[in-house]
C-alpha cells in the first residue's frame, strides 16, 4: 500500500471510529432526554395534583370552621335562653344557678373544640395528600434535571471520543510515515556502502595511494 492509501485508510478509520463514538453518545443522550421528559411530565402532573388537593383542603377547612362556628352560636343561643329563664324566675345567679351557667359555658367550649377537631380531620388528610403530591413533584423534577445533565454529559463525552479518535489516527499516521522515512534512509546507507567508501572510518585520516617507494604523493 502506498503512502496515499495509507493516509486515506488511517484517516478514514479514525473518522469512522469518531462518528461511531459520537452516534453512540447521541443515542444515549436521547435516552436520557426521553426519561427526563417523562419525569418532567410526571412532576408537572403531581404539582397539579398538589395544587388541587391544597385548594380542596382549604375549602374543607373553611367549611369545617363555618360548621363549628354555626354550632357554637346555637349553643350560645341556648345559653342565653338559660340565662333568660333564670332571670325570669327571679333566681340570683349564685349557687346552683351559677354552677349551671358555668357548666353550660364549659360544655360550649368543649363541644366547640371537639367539633372543630372532628370537622378538620378531612381537611388535615387532604393537606397531607397535597404535601405528598408536592414531594412527588419535587422528586420527579430532580430526576428530570439529573437525566438532562446526564444527556449533556453524554454528548460532551461523545465529542471527546470523536476528538480522541482523530488524535489517535493522526498519531498512527505520523508513526507510519516515520516508518516510511526510516526505510528510505537504510537504502541510502546501503548504496553508500556499496560505492567502496569505508562508512565506519569517518574520524580517521584518509590513506592515499602510495608510490613505488612507499612515499606519499
Amino acid at each position: 500500500m502506498g503512502v496515499t492509501g495509507m493516509i486515506i485508510g488511517t484517516l478514514g478509520a479514525a473518522f469512522l471510529q469518531g462518528q461511531a463514538a459520537k452516534q453512540q453518545a447521541e443515542a444515549q443522550a436521547r435516552q436520557y432526554e426521553a426519561q427526563a421528559a417523562m419525569q418532567q411530565a410526571e412532576a408537572e402532573a403531581q404539582a397539579q395534583n398538589a395544587e388541587r388537593a391544597n385548594k380542596q383542603a382549604q375549602e374543607e377547612a373553611r367549611i369545617a370552621t363555618q360548621n363549628t362556628e354555626q354550632r357554637r352560636r346555637q349553643m350560645l343561643l341556648r345559653e342565653g335562653q338559660q340565662k333568660a329563664k333564670i332571670g325570669a324566675s327571679n333566681i340570683t345567679a349564685t349557687g346552683s344557678a351559677l354552677n349551671a351557667l358555668a357548666d353550660t359555658r364549659w360544655d360550649i367550649d368543649y363541644d366547640t373544640a371537639t367539633q372543630l377537631y372532628n370537622n378538620m380531620q378531612g381537611a388535615y388528610q387532604t393537606f397531607g395528600k397535597a404535601t405528598d403530591y408536592s414531594n412527588e413533584s419535587n422528586k420527579y423534577d430532580y430526576y428530570a434535571r439529573q437525566n438532562q445533565a446526564n444527556a449533556e454529559g453524554a454528548r460532551a463525552a461523545g465529542k471527546r471520543a470523536e476528538m480522541n479518535a482523530w488524535l489517535g489516527g493522526a498519531f498512527s499516521l505520523a508513526s507510519n510515515l516515520s516508518g516510511f522515512g526510516g526505510g528510505g534512509g537504510s537504502s541510502g546507507t546501503s548504496s553508500a556502502s556499496g560505492s567502496g567508501w569505508d562508512t565506519n572510518a569517518w574520524n580517521t585520516k584518509p590513506t592515499w595511494n602510495m608510490g613505488p617507494r612507499g612515499k606519499g604523493l
